[in-house]
């Protein structure tokens, strides 16, 4: 081969390296955006799924307010209702004691 022709090879193959490294730095970017963005799909995705299990338990929680055991718990022990024939026994609160047992040994 020519020298001028090795020359303009080399000057080619210079060129075309010198517009491949834009290209390269570009790809590069693009596969850490891309990483970055694979993360946080996966984060969103555990937010998801921990919302739902919430909701999941918000549902679960609802349907027991709104069904007949729940109304009955709540008329027997917060209500203290009862029902025809029963009778309900309250017992008595416990009184504080008016000073402090260490107040004995004070006198």
């Amino acid at each position: 081969m020519p020298p001028a022709v090795n020359h303009l090879l080399v000057w080619f193959s210079i060129g075309a390296l010198l517009l491949a490294l834009p290209l390269a730095f570009n790809i590069a970017s693009r596969l850490q955006a891309e990483a970055r963005m694979r993360a946080e799909v996966e984060r969103m995705t555990q937010e998801v799924n921990a919302a739902e299990t919430k909701l999941a338990g918000l549902r679960a929680a609802l349907g027991y307010a709104r069904s007949e055991a729940f109304a009955e718990e709540w008329a027997r022990v917060r209500a203290r209702w009862s029902k025809d024939g029963e009778v309900i026994v309250v017992p008595p609160m416990m009184r504080k004691p008016s000073h402090l047992w260490w107040e004995s040994f004070l006198k």
